[in-house]
Parts: C-alpha cells; structure tokens; sequence
C-alpha cells in the first residue's frame, strides 16, 4: 500500500532531524540552513508528545530506499500528552547501517546520551514510533554542563528559568517528573559551590579548518591531569555560534593539565565546529572560555563509524567522472531549474565540481536508488519551515589492508515548492528566498562541505530572506571545495563505482580579454577569444547594484562562431546612458544550454565634458569667457595663419578678454587649456 502524501510529510519531517547538526543547519536569523521559523507556540500546537528526555540507544533499519534510525529516550518530564505503555522510540530518516550511510542536510546528527525537549508527534510510517514536529526545530538541544539550551532560531541561558516557563505557558499545564535528571542536578551543585574554572592562556594555529584532521594546541591551567569527562568546545557552526559542539573521545590526542591537543571536529555532538571562542570543561565540569577566537575557514564534514570521523570521497558514477543530477519533470518545466543551473555552474567554473545534466525523470521521489534528482517536494511535503534539501548516499569499503573508506555514491536536493522564490538572476523582494542562493548552499552539502560562521559565504549558517549569497567566497567556500576534490582524487575508491572522479572540464569557450569603456553615450563592450567549440551565443549581463551578486539583467545577446580555432575580436556598444557605476559580465552559452560566467567589467561614468563659452561673439572691444574650473588654464587666441595674438592666464572660471589691441577684424581662434586639457571656440572680431 503507498503512504499517502501526508504520510510522506511526517516521515521528511524526520529526514529533517538525523543530519541538521552534522552536515548542514541553521541558526538565529530569518533563514538558517534551508530553514523558515516554526513558532514556538505553532509548534507546541501541533506536538501531541513533548517531553524532556535522553537519548540513551539508536539501531538503524531498511525500508523503502531510505534508512531509519530508531532512537530510544530515557523520559525525565512530560509537559504534553501520554507516555506510550513501553519504550518512547524517536524515528528518523538516515542513519547508518553496517557500511552504508544515508544524512539529509535539514536533518540533526542524534547521538546517545544528548539530551533535550522533544516535541513529538506519531509516526505513520514507523508504527508504534515518534517523530519530530518541524524537523530540526522539533529539538531543544540541552547544555547539561552550562545549564542552557538552543534550537534552530533560539537560545535559552536557563533551562530551569526559561525553557520550562516557555513550555509551561503554552501548554496551560505544569509538567509531569517522571524520573530525575541528574545530569541537571549535578549542573546546579557545581553552580552552587566555588569551584577553581579551567583558563585558557593560548591557542594556536589561531585559523584553521574543520573535518580535515587539524590539530589544536590549547595551552592553560586547571585542565585536570587526565580528560575524564572533560571535553574541549567548539562553537556549533549549525546554530550560528549559540552552543558549543564537542569532538569525538578519539579526536582527542593528548590531555594534561597544562595542555590538551584535539582534532578540529565536523563530527562531533552535536554539530559542526565553527569560528568563534573555545571553551575548555574538565572532569568536574568547571568551564574555562577564550578571550580570543578561533577562526574556522571551512569544514568539512565527516562520518563516524565506530566512534571514528572519517573524511568520504566523492567519485565518478558516470562515463564523464561524476554525478549525473536530473531534474523531476516538473521542476524542469519551473523557472527554479534555470536558477539551479546558474548554481550548479558557479560550483563547477569555481573548483571542476563535476555535475552532468542528464534527462527530465519521472522520479519524484528521493531515495537511495542510483538517480539522483533536483525536483520539488510535490512527491511528498518537507517538514514545515525547511526551505531545501540535500540527501547524501555513501558507501563504504575496506581497502587490502583492512582500512576503512567512505565514497558518495549518489544524492538527491528537494525543495518547497509553496515557498515565496525569487527564481531570477535579479535580486528578490524583501519577502522573497532566494532560490539560486538556497541552491547553491545545498549543492555545497553535496560538495560534502558543511557549515561555517562567515557572513556573505555560501555555506554561511544563515541566509536571511530577501538577501542573497552567490559568490563563492576564494577563502571559505572554493577553498574547502577544493580541499575536498582533492582529497576525493588522491583517495581509494570503493570497487563498486565503475569511473574514477574527474574534475569537470571547463566550458570550451578561451576568453582572452574582456573590458567595458565609458563613452559620452553609453559604454562601449569588448572582448576577445582565443579558440571557440560549440560555442552559441555571448549574453551580455549587466547590473548597477552594489553587490555583484545582485541585479543582474540580460542586455542582449551576440551570436559566437561556433567552432572556430583562430582569435576574434567581438566589440558591442551599450547606448544607455551611464549615470553611476555599472558592472558587466559575459555569459558564455555553448550549443548544449551549459554556460560559463566571465570575469567582471566595472566601467565608471566619465567626468561632465568640457565647455567653453565667449559672449559677446561677435565682439568689438572686450569678451566674456567662461572656462571650466581650473587653476592653472590658459587662454590664447590665434589668428587664421596660427599666429599667437594674445596669451591670457585664467584662474578664475570667467575672464575677460580686451580685443581692443587687435587692430585687424576677422575671424579668430580662441584656445583654453589646463592639465592636458584643451577646449576651441572660433571668435569672430568686428
């Protein structure tokens, strides 16, 4: 029997939970990774379960080309609802399941002993089981150690004093104590009595990257002669800075009371590891935080296996050494593909990301089934608030030696179609998101990257409506790409994929110049090709906003010579007027629709032009003559022949000129000239 379309939603509605704190995430603004705010009041509503527990055991099952994690929960409170006879099981898309692996970027990384508010509603999908309410915003994520809590879009200093009157207010009831929490207990014993906090001296490298194996040296006191229950935090790159995540106990290579040495983590609870301070807890729960930050360039994110981070390799699943995305058939006939595939250029001009275009597909539906689809959840619904998805597939194999390796064997981007887009190259409204933004940021996921903490980069945390990110910052995001492809072409490749990875090859068009000169009437275009294969057509866009990701327009397009291997000059005049600033790009178009963007041309209004005035003319005895500002000008009058009859030095924008000395009437020429400037009236003298 197929699940009905409701059905559908509830189960995306946990494929929004496994993954949202590992791959990709959100934060505290209007858009946080692919994520609109739930209220809190909307989202209580619509929870028939909400209780405060842990999650203490997790197994993953097989089911309908997708894998489900089963995560168990020790309840401590209920503030709504019944607790089921039996065990209170959360279920979940994604998970992992001997050595195959499924996450979904909207979707938190649960793992056993994290603890929370859970908001709860039944399963259709997995009988006798929950799922989350809103996805990742159906979790408030407790810090046992500081006593505070976050979401997605908000944060709480005091679980006691704000989370529980919160929730108390919304449900018009007080909650239920089914067991006591000693993790909070123990949290307001260590609050009560002094205590001696760890302190952090020094840090270095003081930059660096996250999911790459990086070590960093913390230097101090107070950090306990042995790790114990201590960890060292991060700055939760998931939630925007809001928390701190913790590595992995095998990321931790050294610890002594002086010193720790630990692995910048992508793979940690419960998120990613972002710039901002570090904080240092050691075994008796004293905390200790930076005065400095730690600045984390990007991440990269990584699977666990046995308590392990692994770093996956991308591969080549087809002829051509990549992926082949196809579009649903009705994403293909929306305006969203066009903007999709200005994302999908950027990543590929910017670092080879090698996706091909194959045909238009009937499959709507994501799974792990070997086509990997860009399409609109019309299929089924994403859980409310979530914007966008990646689902990423992986593999896993064992090399000669008995090593483990990961690969990316497949993915799938699904967005909401009921969203307010913007699908243009233009910027959006204020009330608009940005689908080429929302795009590129989830193809990033697909690129294996996961969150930073940059404003302005692409896998920034946030994206706030009616603003754009599509520039692919050379520091964060290209460089973490890049990392990773070349990572992903140095790895070993599982025996099952049949191609090995190739970065793609670029768009067959050599441009060899490309400029835009003002003029008095326009801008005049030029630019030059050195060899030319299937090329179309050479669109020119043009934009005056500030931010070169915004505004862009068509202005028109130039027929290219298709295929050609001798150099050509291409030259094109913009009539419309230049009254401020204006930049230019060309779009490359090849014959298949594939394009390619140039380098950018900034051409700048030129200066008012030049006047010279003389009145009276004809004139007798004296003339008036304005001139341009200037403080060392000349004026020099000529007669026919070019003889100099009179030299006149001008600092003032009018002089007066006597011709009373000039005894022969006729016809003059009247020269003003000032730092390589001239300007010529001719003076007729009666």
């Amino acid at each position: 029997m197929q699940p009905t379309k409701w059905v559908r939603k509830q189960c995306i509605t946990i494929l929004a939970i496994v993954i949202l704190l590992f791959l990709s995430d959100m934060a505290q603004a209007q858009v946080a990774c692919m994520l609109t705010p739930v209220p809190l009041d909307k989202r209580v509503q619509l929870a028939s379960l909400i209780i405060e527990a842990q999650l203490i055991s997790q197994h993953t099952e097989l089911g309908n080309h997708h894998l489900y994690t089963l995560n168990e929960l020790e309840v401590y409170k209920v503030f709504r609802g019944e607790l089921p006879p039996g065990k209170v099981v959360l279920s979940t898309t994604g998970g992992i399941l001997g050595i195959r692996r499924e996450e979904v970027s909207t979707t938190p990384l649960l793992t056993s002993g994290m603890q929370g508010v859970f908001l709860l509603t039944p399963s259709l999908e997995h009988p006798n089981t929950y799922e989350l309410i809103a996805g990742p915003q159906g979790f408030i994520v407790y810090d046992t150690a500081a006593g505070s809590a976050t979401e997605p879009f908000s944060s709480y200093k005091s679980i006691e004093r704000e989370v529980y009157p919160a929730l108390q207010a919304r449900t018009g009831t007080k909650w239920r104590v089914v067991r006591p929490n000693a993790a909070l207990t123990n949290q307001r014993a260590r609050a009560a009595r002094p205590t001696a906090a760890p302190v952090i001296t020094s840090f270095s490298p003081a930059t660096t990257t996250a999911g790459t194996g990086s070590v960093l040296t913390i230097q101090g006191s107070g950090f306990g002669s042995a790790r114990g229950t201590g960890a060292v935090g991060f700055r939760n790159a998931n939630v925007g800075g809001a928390s701190y995540m913790n590595p992995l106990p095998t990321e931790y290579i050294s610890w002594s009371d002086t010193e720790i040495r630990v692995r910048v983590s992508s793979a940690g609870a419960p998120g990613v590891a972002g710039t901002g301070s570090i904080q240092v807890r050691n075994n008796n729960g004293e905390t200790g935080t930076s005065t400095t930050n730690l600045t984390i360039d990007y991440a990269i994110g990584n699977l666990t296996y046995n308590n392990d981070p692994y770093q996956a390799a991308l591969v080549g699943t087809n002829p051509q050494g990549g992926y082949t995305l196809q579009y649903t058939n009705r994403f293909a006939a929306s305006p969203a593909h066009l903007a999709f595939q200005r994302a999908q250029v950027l990543w590929q001009n910017g670092v080879g990301a090698n996706w091909a275009a194959g045909p238009a597909t009937a499959v709507n539906m994501p799974a792990d089934d070997q086509v990997n689809i860009v399409g609109f959840d019309d299929a089924q619904e994403l859980p409310a608030g979530v914007l966008g998805t990646a689902y990423t597939y992986y593999q896993g194999c064992f090399d000669g030696t008995g090593n483990l390796h990961w690969v990316l064997s497949g993915t799938d981007y699904i967005f909401d179609e009921e969203q307010v887009w913007n699908f243009a190259s233009a910027a959006p409204g204020s009330s608009q998101n940005d689908f080429e933004s929302v795009a590129l940021h989830e193809l990033g996921h697909g690129l294996l990257l996961g969150h930073i903490i940059q404003p302005g980069a692409v896998m920034h945390f946030q994206l706030q409506t009616g603003t754009t990110a599509r520039t692919l910052s050379p520091k964060n995001d290209l460089a973490g790409a890049t990392a990773e492809i070349n990572y992903s072409l140095s790895a070993v490749s599982c025996s099952f994929t049949a191609y090995t990875l190739a970065p793609a090859i670029s768009l067959p068009v050599t441009l060899t110049h490309f400029s835009a000169t003002p003029t008095w009437d326009g801008a005049q275009l030029r630019w030059r090709t050195a060899t030319e294969v299937n090329s179309k057509a050479f669109i020119i866009e043009s934009t005056a906003a500030p931010h070169l990701s915004a505004g862009w327009q068509e202005v028109t397009r130039i027929s290219a010579q298709g295929n050609s291997l001798e150099p050509h000059i291409y030259t094109w005049h913009d009539p419309q007027a230049l009254t401020r600033q204006r930049y230019y790009r060309l779009r490359l178009l090849d014959l298949d629709d594939t394009w390619q963007y140039s380098t950018v041309a900034v051409c700048e209004p030129l200066p008012p032009p030049i006047t010279l005035q003389a009145y009276p003319n004809p004139a007798s005895r004296h003339v008036q003559v304005n001139i341009p500002p200037a403080t060392d000008g000349v004026l020099r009058l000529y007669d026919l022949t070019g003889r100099l009859m009179r030299t006149l030095k001008v600092p003032d924008n009018q002089s007066t000129l006597d011709l009373e000395l000039i005894e022969q009437p006729g016809l003059y020429l009247l020269e003003w000239t000032s730092s390589g400037q001239s300007k010529h009236i001719r003076l007729l003298k009666q």
